[in-house]
């Protein structure tokens, strides 16, 4: 980290010394420039912890059953850091320091790893000292947790029971920071943090391995022995964290980034309504020829080339999946959204699909559409190869929406893991608006939760679901005709049944058609060169014919003024004393306003009971 001298104080108490403090110091620093510039060291200082709660357990009970607090996060690859143990308090200073050589890492794997998900530490601040946790057996009835046996909250945290039971995997509740280091890739080259500490989520059977479950139970780790969670919302918890690098990256990292060979996929990610069925036929079409083509379909005839690709599997199949132009992902179909996550070569397949299909995404008349692409963010694997199918459809049981809002679905422990991460990272994709927050936010469900999701809330397919309105039919010419067995992508002007009578038109040309006492005229428009015409249409209107013009210099009196303020005979007019009744002096009123006597109280309440 640059510094020539470290000083450290002896830790831990000795009878025979009070206290001790060791200093270590070098005449050169460690690392020359060169070295400096080719491992580019990340220091990752966490300074301290501050207002950790108090409640619901005290600081002097934590003082007595746990063990020092202190705090563990894994950077990417490398070894998990944890720090030094500290004495518990509501302040906890650590002064801890991670040095990293991210040189060492492979190009464009750091500026992969930082626009991703911010990088998690842990501050555990309630960990039970298992070692003079003695229990002895009992039968049951004779142990507090009995009680939960039966309940909701019990099966809730019944995952949580169980991987305390293997060797070495007791799990402790404990606070979470989120250091989001982005910044990084925009030149930073010092980043001061303070970032919320929040309650962390209970672990999941299903993360564990199968090794995991196949340890021997050394100890029984009943939840009553665990401590609660602490209140660190409530008690505006933070964790400072000052992250350094020796070399800045470069203005341009993501531009780096999708230059580098190994970064060859891209991904694009289409959002629509589920009646807009001339988007679905021409992306189900497309994606289809692409795949037919790369693997060397196109001689089939389109029924089988439809089965091939449903069948084939990229993990079992193919060997060289990388050289391929082929793509891969799911489509999610609800009944009120169409969801295409798709990928691909980024300079091949994704491109092709976003130079056809953005000028979509001008159009107001089809509803709602979120076409999601960056095409500097790239990619050095696929998500997807491991789905039952090259390019997986599945239909849910209801909309999503409406799935998400349902309450025993954040009821832990009655739906799958899986299949409840895919539920809310979809949902918060739909509501997404650049492809740079998905990655950020980890919000692409992976290849198992897609899984989880189709057989927990799927239902089949039909012919409908893919195709809602049948697109209209295209009439080819003779010229254009192909051999049965084919597909072929028509590069020649297509006409409809309309252009049959009119066999000299052309589609830049205007003409008029009339049929039956029907009459048209149609004027074929370019929609880009439209959608351009009117970009700058509106942007020539940001200034007048003569340029910017100034409106004159105003007095600060008659910049005050307000505009709708009175004239000066309408001040005087309201400047006079007001005369209650002036413009009806003349006229008495119709109903007798008069007060009655106590005594004659009855007859104020019956006065409308009879006729006048």
């Amino acid at each position: 980290k640059g510094e020539k001298s470290v000083i450290s104080r002896l830790a831990a108490n000795n009878p025979k010394v009070l206290d001790a403090y060791v200093t270590f110091t070098v005449e050169t620093p460690l690392l020359s420039e060169r070295q400096r510039h080719e491992l580019n060291p990340l220091i990752i200082r966490i300074n301290s912890a501050t207002c950790l709660p108090n409640t619901p357990v005290p600081i002097e009970v934590l003082q007595q059953l746990c063990v020092p607090t202190y705090c563990k996060y894994k950077f990417h690859n490398f070894p998990p850091h944890r720090t030094h143990g500290q004495i518990h308090g509501t302040h906890v200073y650590f002064k801890d320091v991670n040095v990293l050589l991210t040189g060492t890492m492979k190009p464009g794997e750091l500026q992969r790893y930082l626009r991703g998900p911010p990088l998690e530490i842990e501050v555990h601040d309630r960990d039970r000292n298992m070692e003079n946790n003695t229990k002895e057996p009992c039968l049951f009835g004779e142990d507090e947790a009995d009680e939960n046996v039966g309940k909701v909250s019990f099966l809730a945290s019944k995952s949580a029971i169980c991987n305390s039971f293997t060797k070495n995997k007791v799990w402790h509740p404990h606070g979470v920071a989120k250091v989001s280091l982005t910044d990084l890739l925009l030149g930073k080259k010092y980043l001061t943090i303070s970032a919320p500490i929040h309650n962390c989520s209970a672990p999941n059977t299903a993360a564990f391995s199968e090794e995991d479950k196949n340890e021997n139970i050394t100890e029984l780790v009943s939840s009553s022995s665990l401590l609660p969670m602490g209140h660190y919302l409530e008690s505006d918890s933070l964790l400072k964290v000052r992250v350094e690098i020796a070399v800045p990256l470069q203005m341009h990292a993501e531009i780096a980034d999708a230059q580098v060979t190994n970064c060859l996929y891209g991904c694009i990610i289409y959002i629509f309504d589920y009646n807009n069925s001339s988007l679905l036929h021409d992306l189900v079409e497309e994606i289809t020829e692409i795949n037919a083509k790369a693997l060397q379909l196109d001689c089939c005839p389109v029924h089988l080339i439809g089965m091939a690709l449903a069948a084939l599997k990229l993990k079992t199949t193919l060997e060289k999946v990388s050289e391929l132009d082929i793509v891969t992902g799911f489509h999610l179909l609800d009944g009120a959204t169409h969801l295409f996550v798709l990928e691909g070569l980024k300079d091949k397949a994704i491109k092709k699909l976003w130079d056809k299909h953005f000028e979509r995404s001008y159009r107001r008349e089809d509803g709602q559409l979120e076409i999601l692409y960056n095409s500097q963010l790239a990619f050095h694997q696929r998500l997807y190869t491991d789905l039952e199918a090259i390019f997986y459809h599945f239909r849910l049981c209801k909309p999503l929406f409406t799935i998400t809002k349902q309450p025993l679905l954040y009821v832990r422990g009655m739906v799958p893991w899986a299949c409840f991460q895919a539920l809310s990272r979809l949902s918060y994709l739909c509501r997404s608006k650049r492809l740079r927050d998905v990655i950020h936010g980890d919000l692409l469900p992976s290849a198992e939760m897609i899984t989880a999701l189709s057989h927990q809330y799927g239902v089949p397919l039909t012919d409908e679901d893919l195709f809602v309105q049948k697109p209209p039919l295209l009439s080819v010419s003779s010229d254009d005709y192909t051999v049965p067995g084919k597909v072929s992508r028509v590069k020649q002007a297509v006409y409809s049944s309309l252009d049959n009578y009119n066999e000299m038109c052309v589609p830049k040309n205007r003409f008029t058609y009339c049929h039956e006492y029907l009459s048209a005229t149609f004027d074929p428009v370019d929609v880009v060169a439209a959608c351009k015409e009117s970009f700058a249409k509106s942007k020539s209107m940001w200034l007048s014919p003569d340029g910017f013009v100034f409106p004159g210099f105003k007095s600060s009196i008659e910049s005050n003024l307000h505009p709708r303020m009175p004239d000066e005979a309408r001040l005087e007019e309201l400047s006079e004393k007001w005369q209650e009744n002036a413009l009806h002096a003349n006229m008495e009123p119709v109903l007798s306003r008069d007060r009655w006597s106590w005594d004659k109280r009855h007859i104020d309440f019956d006065l409308y009971k009879k006729p006048p």
